[in-house]
């Protein structure tokens, strides 16, 4: 795994999670055991995770390879290709990305934002909606179903259903585009 992969990773890892856990911890009611814990069993949690990411990272891949896609298809390969990745890259950048960033957007800032708000947050950080280029912004649209998607699991199940079903997308989209190269 490249450096710079590695570096991003840990950041996103670190930076992202601790800041959605100390807003937890300094600014909620939620003790971190019972954010951890979560509403359902710990099976249950990884179950629902696993189910939607994949579910949800098969809708992208059909917008992804839809014909009106095209051209915003080749202009990401092209910057995702420009890593060098393997498996054990794309398993570890998903995890990172996954535990990460939901530690800080669900566990840290919905409580406060909401889920909505929060969800188109999310998106528009990601660069997904665009008002000068409609395609992306239908790609964005569906994003936010999928984000709302991961806050509503978070609200019912718990925080690991939510990393779970982020990080299966993540690496599920990865594997497509950077090792199957559809």
């Amino acid at each position: 795994m490249n450096i710079k992969m590695s570096i991003l990773g840990w950041a996103t890892l670190l930076g992202f999670g601790l800041a959605g856990l100390s807003l937890v911890y300094f600014f909620q009611q939620t003790s971190l055991i019972d954010l951890f814990e979560g509403h359902w069993s710990i099976p249950n949690q990884l179950f629902a995770g696993l189910l939607s990411g994949i579910v949800g990272a098969f809708i992208s891949l059909k917008i992804i390879n839809a014909p009106f896609f095209r051209k915003e298809k080749q202009k990401y390969n092209a910057l995702i290709n420009t890593w060098p990745w393997t498996i054990k890259g794309i398993i570890f950048i998903s995890i990172c990305a996954g535990v990460g960033e939901e530690l800080l957007f669900r566990a840290g800032i919905q409580p406060f934002l909401g889920l909505w708000v929060t969800a188109i947050l999310f998106v528009l950080i990601h660069g997904y909606l665009n008002p000068w280029n409609w395609r992306i912004s239908v790609y964005g649209t569906v994003m936010i179903l999928f984000i709302a998607l991961l806050g509503y699991l978070f609200e019912r199940a718990g925080i690991l259903s939510a990393m779970v079903a982020h990080a299966v997308f993540d690496a599920v989209l990865l594997y497509w585009i950077a090792i199957k190269k559809f």
